[in-house]
């Protein structure tokens, strides 16, 4: 490769915008992209006290020729640009020319690197932007290149780093990414002498997949693959199982011709493509390869090559929505559907000894004891909603309670259940007085007031380490990604505090020996997992001590009554005590309001009963 200085009429914005290094994992990134740039085959990171003092990157690619090593380092300079018309046609990772001057400039730099016409390489170095020394070495093809102490010559940056663990965890987020764009190279990461991930090389996706999140993620992978190749549009990777969905997006990976990019327009169209699929608040998890004509997007938009902008957005998210739904409707649904049959008749019971428990109940009310309803009323049993544990209990008052009044020119009407809890599970209606001595209407969320005591529980046994745990009988095995056992490592004692007990197994795979007795009986392996991937991803960017009070709200929400439970008279009630004693009693650990109440005179005024 010739590196050749750009000239004047390539302007310093259209190259670049902004700085690139502002992070350990900025540099890793430029130097991982430069090495698949030079067609490298293997790329090894070592990395030291989280890249703070070490970065040695080695690649076995094209290297650099010994005449143009030092003007690599200059500012604007590229062997990948010619003419400004390049900028349209953008095939390679680094182009901008800024990013080997930017992370000169703000460390001590040592690179050796020798291309094959050559007989011996080249070895500089560099410390803060400028050359101390230039000799030649014997070292195979390719270039190693390390990064020690970054910022050094700038203590205000370096006073701005975060925690190792959180540097680290962006490090290996970078890795992770590229290790899944080129599944063919083989990528070897180590910190602190640790191997921390090890992707052969020659994979299918599938397997660099199994390597980085585990057995369990990659057995609900699902290849896809859709080419229009006269319009140079081709959409590939892997589509995740429903039951992979992750509590955030930042898990999933979008790459435009090879290039790791973050786009909104992209994921909302495969949010919108699983929305059948998916609970609310859940994001698919994907792995997707999108190979455009590069003339069509701006990879220029941001200085570390992030985000993107296409030149007809809407046409882009029409048919990456398009595609991937019809993929999510054939595989998830319908494939899965198929297995379930639909005929209502196979599982209704012959005989009358199998009748369900609420017909058998209703048979044995006395027909004298009901009250004969209106014909208005609808009396088709399919239509009345009583559950297995209310139907114990069943008698005429609830029969009636579930029959809807049904009349033309009027809303389909029926009473609310005993308890006050409405029909969608979510709410309960109660009657009351305020505290300005009003009488009226409360609504009452049960999910919100169950987090708000669940919260305040959590907190106070933390605060004072008196989390009541349970030990496993047979400890539970936890696979994770890197990224999540970087975090797991450095915070171990304090999450032990919140009552998880894990002990490292090797590599990538926890023991989990106890749990919080709030959890209740011992968890599916799924949402411990899930607990440990939302957990990281709250605490990526900081401290522990920093995000204690977000995990244990989270904890409190998963482990708190939901939408959708079915509550009795002695639940409600416990429930309301239990709010009536927290500190704050009118608002959830996420700040929703948990009870709404309407006075009687407000009610007057809507029904104009008054002015």
């Amino acid at each position: 490769m010739k590196y050749k200085r750009i000239r004047h009429i390539l302007r310093a914005e259209q190259i670049s915008a902004g700085e690139v290094v502002d992070r350990p994992a900025n540099v890793v990134k430029e130097l991982i992209e430069n090495s698949i740039d030079a067609e490298a085959s293997e790329i090894r990171i070592i990395v030291k006290k989280a890249g703070k003092s070490l970065i040695h990157v080695i690649d076995d690619g094209l290297g650099i020729p010994s005449d143009d090593i030092e003007l690599a380092f200059e500012r604007h300079t590229s062997s990948k640009i010619r003419s400004i018309e390049d900028l349209e046609y953008l095939s390679t990772l680094g182009f901008r020319g800024e990013a080997l001057a930017s992370i000169a400039a703000v460390s001590k730099v040592e690179i050796i690197s020798r291309v094959n016409s050559e007989e011996k390489g080249v070895q500089l170095n560099i410390e803060g932007g400028k050359i101390k020394s230039k000799k030649f070495i014997s070292c195979p093809v390719g270039t190693s290149i390390q990064i020690k102490n970054l910022f050094y010559n700038i203590p205000a940056r370096q006073k701005f780093l975060k925690a190792d663990a959180t540097e680290l965890s962006h490090i290996t987020d970078i890795v992770q990414r590229y290790s899944l764009a080129y599944p063919e190279l083989h990528f070897i990461y180590r910190h602190n002498e640790l191997d921390i991930l090890n992707c052969p090389a020659m994979n299918d996706l599938k397997t660099t997949v199994f390597h980085i999140y585990g057995k369990k993620i990659a057995k609900f992978m699902e290849p896809f693959d859709y080419n229009e190749a006269d319009l140079k549009f081709r959409i590939s990777g892997l589509l995740g199982h429903p039951q992979t969905a992750k509590k955030n997006r930042t898990y999933s990976s979008i790459f435009i011709n090879n290039r790791y990019i973050v786009s909104d327009v992209l994921f909302r169209a495969i949010n919108e493509a699983y929305e059948e699929t998916l609970m609310v608040s859940k994001y698919p998890f994907v792995v997707i390869f999108l190979e455009l004509d590069p003339s069509v997007i701006d990879f220029n938009v941001h200085p570390k090559k992030l985000h993107v902008r296409f030149e007809r957005e809407e046409a882009i998210y029409n048919k990456v929505y398009n595609i991937i739904h019809n993929f999510v409707v054939d595989r998830f649904i319908v494939k899965e559907a198929k297995y379930i049959s639909t005929e209502l008749q196979d599982f209704i019971p012959k005989e009358e000894s199998k009748l369900p428990l609420i017909q058998k109940e209703i048979k044995k009310i006395n027909q004298e004891d009901l009250l004969i309803p209106e014909e208005s009323v609808q009396l088709d049993l399919r239509d009345q909603e009583v559950s297995e544990v209310t139907a114990k209990k069943l008698s005429s008052d609830i029969f009636l309670r579930g029959k809807y009044i049904i009349s033309k020119n009027f809303p389909k009407l029926r009473l609310i259940s005993y308890t006050g809890q409405l029909s969608n599970k979510i709410y309960v209606v109660l009657e009351g007085i305020n505290e300005n001595n009003e009488e009226g209407l409360f609504i009452l969320d049960q999910h919100a007031a169950s987090e708000r005591i669940n919260k305040e529980k959590f907190l106070e046994a933390y605060e004072l380490s008196k989390i009541s745990k349970q030990k496993l009988i047979s400890g539970l095995k936890v696979d994770v990604s890197p990224s999540e056992r970087i975090f797991l490592e450095a915070n171990l004692h304090e999450i032990k505090k919140l009552g998880f007990n894990f002990e490292h197994f090797g590599g990538n795979t926890f023991i989990l020996r106890e749990i919080p007795t709030i959890m209740g009986k011992v968890p599916d392996i799924n949402i411990i997992k899930e607990i440990i991937s939302d957990v990281t991803k709250i605490g990526k960017d900081r401290s522990f001590s920093e995000i204690k009070e977000e995990i244990v709200n989270y904890l409190s929400c998963h482990r708190s009554i939901r939408g959708g439970d079915d509550l009795s008279l002695q639940d409600i009630r416990n429930l309301l005590i239990a709010l009536a004693n927290c500190k704050d009693s009118y608002h959830c650990a996420h700040g929703r309001p948990t009870i709404r109440f309407f006075s009687y005179k407000e009610l007057d005024k809507l029904f104009k009963r008054i002015v």
